[in-house]
């Protein structure tokens, strides 16, 4: 991909921005097969992407951008671990294997004067054509850790008439997708930008583009698809990037503001059914849960619908709050939908409520992929005639099938992991229906201010009384031998463990020791299967799944080795150890989440987490600190909203927006324009056709 000599990004000029606010995309609505080389097929990959006119191709921002480095010695690449680096010399070995079905592995060995380096190609066969032994070849990738040493994962082969881009051009990363590759999707960026990036509109004042230090629009697409600086494309990024923003800020804005009235049909909770849904819960609640409950009770009772965020430690008994709101909402004669994002969780969810409801004359059901089609069907009728009060279920809830004979309130767990489409989508199966969205992972107040500035907030920071202190240790990967004797002498005083890897199998990637495949087998051939070893990951079919979970569950078991699919909703009070592997891999918000996995009963209990030094800073933070949210301020000021902000969510609040985590200050900014500005509430209103319903 070409580039441009380097140069700062320009300032904006007074002839960049008009007088006046205008939609952005009155001019830029073509269509993309006006483009050359852009057929029905080709623009249905195109749409795949999520790009269906000129102006998303316009507007679509690259994952990021890379200098292309000069070449270095062999010798000299082999100290740039984690690095892109760039060698050149010649292939003297090259081999291609198959396991697993359709997984493969090339492997490439370059050789130059000062030495020799290895090259791996997970999963793409047909490198090993371009990998010719005896040929002169440049190769460009990121030198990572492999099983004989470091090496070059999936670089990209230069060699005479396809030879890589001269050293010191800049080159965006674009997305691809089956049948449309990222060098396609970039030529068709840069033929928009040249096209029609001069003649864009730019609807912010100078005064705006200058307090936050970004070009206008038309430099903007110049600097992101044309780059001639990494600095010239990092501020033409933060322009893009603050237009989604622009119009979420706009409909959350109107939405808040059109909540005056409603069609809700209230759920009145007087003192005689509160004391009487209270009493249902085996425990007493702490005092946050009391102050949730009450913010629930009034909520419910009022015909503006609820829209209502509440985030929680792990284990501060979120669940016990929905349960709560559901049980005020069926005796009222309405519906709820419980909807969770994987059939773990919602499994966890249907066996942790079905008791209690069943009790209580509440009948319950669990609807997910795994449903076979005549208990669907069964299961179905029975809700549009109104039998079922509580369906628990997955995305499956989303089909035109799923009919409610009164859905009066529609309950989303790890919410983040919805968009404001989805939860739209199942919010219209009902009339104004009232919505409670949960995250166990806690915002940074900043953030729950401006991102989530349509909802009420609740909170729950207490945990229940009577647990155990959970201590957090970080091992480098050669302590790794030193948990084994604790897990033994846990596990003979009937406690239980978890031992987490990110990846299932090695074929997944570089290092065969941290999969969960392989930790189980070394598990089953040593001291510890005597007490019982089970395995849990995301291939591993629903119904065996659940059978070796609630194995682990009953004490059957007494180590789980698995995947992070038990990040959330898996409950043992009697797991006192959490090993994670590889932990440098998982951002704060999931090994908090992981390491809430134990601690739940009166135990004290420890987590080990097993990583590299790159991730050490990261570590020493959980060590110091069990509160999520003093991890979520902390991680906020440290590297913006990072992994604890919990706000990245896919073709929903920040659509088009690459990584909103890394622009606090954009998000903030756009939220005090949309509040201060009419003029260009109305006009990020109009571009966007008004604002989207819940």
């Amino acid at each position: 991909m070409s580039s441009r000599s380097s140069s700062p990004a320009q300032s904006p000029t007074p002839a960049q921005a008009p007088a006046s606010p205008r939609p952005l995309e009155a001019n830029f609505l073509g269509a993309l097969t006006d483009l050359p080389g852009v057929g029905p097929a080709r623009a249905a990959a195109l749409g795949r992407l999520g790009i269906a006119n000129l102006r998303d191709l316009l507007y679509l921002l690259p994952a990021g951008a890379r200098e292309w480095p000069a070449v270095i010695p062999t010798t000299e690449a082999l100290a740039c671990e984690g690095r892109w680096v760039r060698v050149r010399g010649k292939i003297t070995a090259s081999h291609r294997s198959r396991f697993g079905g359709k997984r493969s592995v090339v492997r490439a060995t370059l050789e130059d004067a000062s030495g020799k380096l290895e090259a791996l190609w997970f999963n793409q066969p047909w490198v090993i054509d371009r990998v010719v032994v005896g040929e002169e070849v440049d190769f460009c990738g990121q030198l990572v850790k492999a099983r004989s040493g470091l090496a070059l994962s999936s670089p990209r082969i230069g060699h005479g008439e396809h030879a890589l881009p001269e050293p010191g051009l800049v080159e965006p990363a674009y997305p691809s997708c089956e049948g449309l590759g990222a060098e396609t999707v970039g030529k068709l960026c840069r033929l928009v930008a040249e096209r029609f990036g001069p003649g864009l509109g730019e609807p912010l004042p100078d005064a705006v583009l200058a307090e936050l230090d970004l070009p206008a629009l038309s430099q903007a697409v110049q600097n992101v698809h044309l780059p001639r600086s990494l600095p010239a494309f990092e501020a033409g990024r933060r322009r893009l990037a603050l237009e989604p923003l622009l119009g979420v800020q706009a409909r959350l804005h109107e939405r808040r503001a059109g909540r005056g009235g409603g069609r809700a049909r209230a759920a009145s909770v007087d003192d005689a059914l509160h004391a009487e849904l209270v009493s249902r819960f085996p425990f007493q609640l702490t005092g946050d849960q009391s102050q949730v409950v009450h913010e629930l009770r009034r909520d419910l009772g009022r015909r503006v619908p609820m829209r209502r965020l509440l985030q929680g430690e792990v284990g501060s008994g979120k669940t016990a709050m929905a349960l709560y709101a559901a049980m005020a909402v069926i005796e009222n004669d309405g519906q709820v939908a419980l909807m969770a994002p994987t059939e773990l969780l919602a499994e966890q969810h249907y066996y942790g409520t079905r008791e209690m409801c069943e009790a209580y004359g509440i009948e319950v059901a669990l609807l997910t992929g795994s449903v076979p089609k005549d208990e669907r069907r069964y299961l179905l009728t029975r809700l549009a005639r109104g039998e079922l009060q509580l369906l628990i279920g997955t995305h499956a809830l989303f089909s035109k099938s799923v009919r409610f004979r009164r859905l009066d309130l529609v309950v989303i767990d790890e919410q983040h992991r919805f968009g404001v489409d989805q939860r739209a989508a199942i919010a219209g199966k009902g009339l104004d229906v009232h919505l409670l969205l949960m995250t166990a992972t806690p915002i940074p107040r900043t953030l729950a201010l401006s991102v989530y500035g349509d909802l009420e907030i609740s909170t729950l920071r207490e945990l229940p009384p009577g647990r155990g202190s959970v201590t957090t240790r970080w091992l480098k990967p050669e302590q790794v031998r030193e948990v084994s004797a604790l897990l033994a002498a846990r596990m003979e005083a009937g406690e239980q463990v978890f031992w987490v890897c990110p990846r299932i199998g090695s074929e997944e990637g570089i290092s065969r020791t941290a999969a969960a495949e392989r930790r189980y087998e070394q598990a089953l051939q040593s001291p510890l299967s005597t007490y019982g070893v089970e395995l849990v990951h995301g291939r591993v079919p629903p119904v065996e799944r659940a059978h070796r979970l609630d194995r682990f569950r009953r004490g059957e078991v007494g180590m789980l080795v698995a995947t992070t699919v038990i990040e959330v909703g898996v409950d043992v009070p009697s797991a006192t150890v959490m090993v994670i592997e590889n932990a440098e891999r998982l951002g704060l918000a999931q090994l908090h989440q992981l390491r809430g996995r134990v601690g739940r009963g009166p135990l004290d209990s420890q987590c080990f987490l097993i990583g590299d030094e790159k991730a050490a800073e990261r570590f020493l933070l959980l060590e110091r600190s069990n509160d999520g949210f003093e991890l979520a301020e902390a991680d906020l000021a440290q590297r913006g909203m990072g992994d604890l902000a919990g706000v990245r969510q896919s073709g929903a609040n920040f659509e088009g927006l690459s990584d909103p985590e890394r622009d606090v200050d954009l998000v903030l900014a756009a939220r005090d324009l949309m509040r201060t500005r009419p003029d260009l509430r109305a006009s990020y209103l109009r571009a966007r056709g008004g604002p989207q319903t819940p």
